[in-house]
Order: C-alpha cells, then structure tokens, then sequence
C-alpha cells in the first residue's frame, strides 16, 4: 500500500508540473530497444522413443506489461504455460496436458540470455518422474516463422497488362513449419480464423504452398511461389478475382 501511495503521489506531482520525468537519450533508447528479451518464439529438438526428432515450439508474450506464453509439440496444438517465473536471468514454468484421463506435468527450468534457454525439463509422461536437458534456441530452423507480407488482390485493384495486379493492399500473415521438404502452416488473421495451407513444398530452393478461402459462397485459392533468402521470399501469387486470373509479385518478411 505504501509503494501505491507514494506512485500516485509522484503521478500527481508530474502532472502538476513538481516533478519532471527524466529525459531518455537517444543512445539509452537505442540500448533498452536492443535489451535482451523472452518475448518471441523457441525451438528446440526433441528425440521421440522410435528415433524421430520433434521440434516443440515455445511463444512467449508481453500484452499490457504482462508475460505470458504457450508451447506445442505438434503443429495447431498450442498449450498454454502455467506457474510462469522470471527472476532475472532464470526462468521456469509448467505445462499440464490430459492423458488418459489424468493430467500430465511438465517442468521447465533454465538460464535464458538473448539467444538460448539451458536448463532442465521434469515430466511425469511415463508415469514415473523423468529429466531431460533442456536448450532451447531463439527460431529458425529453414522457413518455419511467420511471415507477412501485402497483398492487393483485392479492394480496387485491377490487372494491367503482363497479368500483374494493383490495388490497395491488406495485411497477411502465415505461420510456416518445416519438416524436410514439406511446409505446413495456417494464416494468422484478426477476422476470421485460421487457415491452413494445402500443398506446401521447398524444393530445389523454392517454395510453394496454397491458401483457400470461401467468401460469400465463393471459393478462391492463391498460389503462392518464391525463393527465400534469409527473412525474405521473393516470388509471385496466383489467384482468379471474378473469373479473371491474376499475379502480383511477393515479397513476404519472416517476422518472428
């Protein structure tokens, strides 16, 4: 209660004009913009009991000041994180998933630093208590991230000739995973939920993947085709707009 008190006395006094907040310097700004932080995606491999390698994925995130997260083990299977602590460079939390008809829960605990979580990872999953090192790495691994990019199929575009449409341009997001040559993945949207890509593939250094979406009983699919390099994909989407086929070029950011 004190510490309350004397917040609102001192938010009060800088609204008076008693207290003045101290200036931030441009290079103190540019030093707490690259401060290192959880918040973003995680991977880290996993070996199966039958030889296969996983690729669990942890998100954490910050809304409103807030740290939260969730982990999957497979693709469009997101856990949330309960009992999440981070004191100062360690951090632990837990995920409970139901397993025949009991709840299964695994610990994680590590030292974290901008690029690597090392730690420890205590489960239960065998009925009997089991530990594993742990070291997760900053994402990633080939294409898998999300990328975004503008699209302007639509809202007044028109095709000019070479079939290369123009028009005002939307936000769109998709979440790519890889496992050799196969991309899976779904679109990330505010409106609407997510879909799923069809057809993924990364050959001979380019990809391919397809996005279908009905809207008002019509069905559409783009195609999407690029090479990648780096956090970039630069390539072309295909799509019929009314009956009149299109392409635009592509270039999508991984941003996460």
């Amino acid at each position: 209660m004190r510490t309350q008190f004397v917040i609102l006395i001192l938010a009060g006094a800088v609204c008076a004009g008693v207290v003045g907040l101290p200036r931030v310097h441009s290079a103190d700004a540019e030093a707490l913009k690259k401060a290192p932080t959880l918040e973003g995606t995680w991977r880290w491999n996993f070996v199966m009991p039958d030889g296969t390698t996983n690729r669990p994925k942890l998100r954490f995130n910050v809304e409103e000041g807030r740290l939260s997260g969730k982990t999957s083990f497979r693709a469009g299977r997101e856990t949330p994180l309960t009992n999440l602590v981070v004191n100062g460079d360690q951090v632990s939390f837990q995920v409970v998933r139901r397993r025949s008809d009991r709840d299964i829960v695994t610990s994680y605990s590590g030292k974290w630093s901008d690029q690597s979580i090392k730690g420890r990872i205590e489960s239960d999953w065998a009925g009997e208590k089991q530990t594993f090192d742990w070291e997760a790495m900053r994402a990633h691994h080939g294409l898998e991230g999300i990328w975004r990019w503008t699209n302007s199929f639509f809202g007044g575009g028109r095709t000019v000739p070479g079939g290369r449409g123009r028009g005002r341009g939307f936000d769109s997001r998709v979440e790519l995973e890889q496992e050799g040559e196969r991309i899976s993945g779904k679109t990330i949207s505010r409106f609407g939920g997510p879909v799923s890509i069809t057809n993924g593939v990364f050959t001979n250094g380019v990809i391919y993947f397809e996005i279908e979406r009905t809207f008002l009983e019509m069905r559409n699919v783009t195609r999407h085709i690029g090479r990648p390099s780096g956090d970039v994909i630069k390539g072309t989407m295909e799509s019929e707009v009314n009956g009149e086929e299109r392409v635009i070029d592509w270039e999508a950011t991984r941003v996460d």
